[in-house]
């Protein structure tokens, strides 16, 4: 083991963390209950373990110098790894209540999420919950840095960190939509040449339902769908398409509950689903508060026993 790790401890990472978010050695050792000269010594230890500068003091106060910067990430994902682990240990021994992060895509937000977490507080009442919402792009770097335990999201076209598992735990149907007074809207039978005309309301890409969307349109022969807006928000979405002739689509879950007069047209030849999946933080054992929700959220999904064996 290099040496240097030993002299490296979580106390350390906090103060060092405190002074890159502050910006100042004072007002961090202010935060942390430190005198000054005290929370120096403690960053110059540092410095002095690992051989580099890790700050910098300029006009503009503290900044991280690059390698302070890398440290930064790897920091954040320790302290919150060692705050879990105390949660696990109290929570399991009965001292104090543990806590769950979950991150979320919009469209499992719906049904999905508040189904099993309704099941989940009654079996794990001492468990503190917090959820967000947001895109793969926000939820996935919190996820990496220890900020969120567990995000249910749709698989990107392409996985670029390989330090998450992917669990598929859920399978919606999705359902081409348009607001009632739509021309399509009181058709039968239609096909994939009958959207050609139309333009779309679509998150952007590379999204996977909108992939799936210009695959059936290519395989028709058909142009890439018109789109008249991109968008990452189901509520956005909804108003635009209750407003105009635009298409969308929308899970079963987020159709019903949008209550704008939307509705699901008549296909007989298009049938899309959308995966969810539970992304984890590391590849090994999932936390007990994670499994616990993994098991209500694959009783609340149609399809749940058989994605937890895929």
């Amino acid at each position: 083991m290099n040496n240097n790790l030993q002299r490296l401890d979580l106390r350390q990472l906090r103060h060092f963390l405190a002074v890159v978010h502050t910006g100042s050695f004072s007002m961090a050792a202010e935060n942390l209950r430190l005198t000054q000269p005290a929370l120096s010594k403690s960053i110059r230890s540092m410095e002095q373990a690992l051989g580099v500068r890790l700050l910098d003091r300029g006009p503009s106060g503290v900044q991280a110098t690059l390698f302070g910067q890398r440290l930064i990430g790897y920091s954040e994902l320790l302290l919150s790894l060692a705050n879990e682990a105390v949660d696990e240990i109290d929570a399991l021994r009965g001292a104090r209540r543990g806590s769950l992060r979950i991150g979320s895509m919009a469209a499992a937000l719906r049904q999905l999420i508040p189904d099993a977490l309704n099941h989940f507080a009654v079996a794990r009442p001492d468990v503190g919950l917090m959820v967000h919402e947001g895109t793969n792009e926000v939820l996935l770097p919190q996820l990496f840095a220890g900020k969120l335990d567990v995000v249910f999201t749709v698989k990107p076209s392409e996985i670029l960190n390989e330090d998450f598992e992917w669990r598929l735990v859920a399978r919606e149907p999705v359902q081409i939509v348009a607001h009632q007074s739509h021309p399509l809207a009181n058709r039968e039978h239609l096909a994939v040449a009958d959207l050609a005309e139309y333009s779309w309301v679509l998150p952007p890409l590379p999204e996977t339902d909108r992939l799936l969307l210009e695959s059936l349109f290519r395989s028709a022969g058909l142009p890439k769908p018109v789109i008249a807006v991109e968008t990452t928000s189901i509520n956005f979405l909804t108003s635009m398409v209750s407003r105009t002739h635009h298409l969308a689509y929308l899970t079963r879950a987020n159709l019903q509950g949008s209550g704008l007069g939307l509705v699901a047209l008549d296909f007989n030849e298009i049938l899309l689903t959308r995966d969810i999946y539970a992304v984890f933080r590391r590849k090994g054992d999932v936390r007990p508060t994670v499994s616990v929700l993994l098991k209500e959220i694959e009783r609340s999904s149609d399809t749940g026993a058989s994605a937890s064996s895929e």
